[in-house]
């Protein structure tokens, strides 16, 4: 059976091992017997991605971790918004993907004004950069990604996972605003919210059954799987498009990468 890595982009902050034991849970239900799973996280926190400086850091150890991480898989999905998936994608000669990839696809086929609802305002003009940069369609023209307020915390989210009332009503309350200004379809911009809100069975906007809230981590993880079975048929990322480093170039990728990885701590 093939494996796919599952791979959450922080360090695995001992305090939150319900959210990882649960992410784990549900990245194997999504699974269901396809393929085996393993959560991983990277090996260093670097502070998330909400200014240029830590983004870049981020960036860094996903790719660390991915690099890490080829030997031993046969896919990875990237589990979190702001990924870097091209350079991820170049670096590892597996079927490689993203929320934001996995969502992008599956949008451009199943809506015609799909939203982002994210945690946070910072998030918003990443996550609208990131989109622009996949060349979306089927979102919304005007403010494709949005946030709730007050922003969450990882406390809050801990807190969800038995009881998601309060982040199902933030979250809500924009998705409502955004059908009211035509949204057909609106995506969880959280890789730990989009599990815990199909778990509670939050699928459509409380107020218009008919829009969907679409879960990042399934369009993500399908995607995954469509693109390890394109593998099998000998289709696989172009080497003009997706330039893979090699010789030297590979060498010295993997030594930078292992400065990352010296001590990895929270894989599960």
């Amino acid at each position: 059976m093939k494996t796919l890595t599952w791979l959450e982009a922080t360090h695995g902050d001992p305090a939150l091992d319900d959210l990882w034991a649960f992410l784990a849970d549900r990245v194997e239900l999504l699974a269901a017997g396809r393929v085996a799973t393993r959560l991983r996280h990277t090996a260093v926190d670097t502070g998330g991605i909400r200014t240029p400086a830590n983004r870049l850091m981020s960036d860094a150890a996903i790719l660390a971790a991915g690099l890490d991480a080829q030997d031993t898989s046969d896919a990875i999905v990237i589990g979190c918004w702001g990924a870097p998936t091209d350079a991820i994608r170049a670096a590892c000669p597996i079927p490689v993907s993203s929320l934001p990839d996995g969502s992008v696809r599956a949008v451009g086929s199943l809506a015609k004004r799909a939203v982002v609802v994210t945690v946070a305002p910072s998030l918003v003009p990443i996550f609208g950069e990131d989109l622009d940069g996949l060349g979306t369609t089927g979102f919304l023209a005007d403010r494709p990604v949005r946030a709730y307020a007050p922003e969450s915390t990882h406390e809050d989210v801990v807190r969800a996972i038995t009881d998601p009332t309060d982040l199902i009503a933030r979250f809500d309350t924009v998705a409502e605003r955004a059908v009211r200004d035509g949204a057909d379809a609106i995506v969880v911009g959280c890789g730990y919210l989009a599990p815990i809100f199909t778990a509670h069975g939050y699928t459509s906007v409380l107020a218009h059954p008919d829009v969907p809230v679409l879960d990042c981590n399934r369009l993500a993880f399908e995607h995954a799987l469509q693109l390890i079975q394109l593998d099998e048929a000998g289709i696989s990322p172009t080497p003009g498009g997706y330039v893979r480093p090699v010789g030297a170039r590979l060498d010295a990728l993997l030594d930078a990468g292992r400065l990352f990885t010296r001590n990895p701590v929270g894989s599960h």
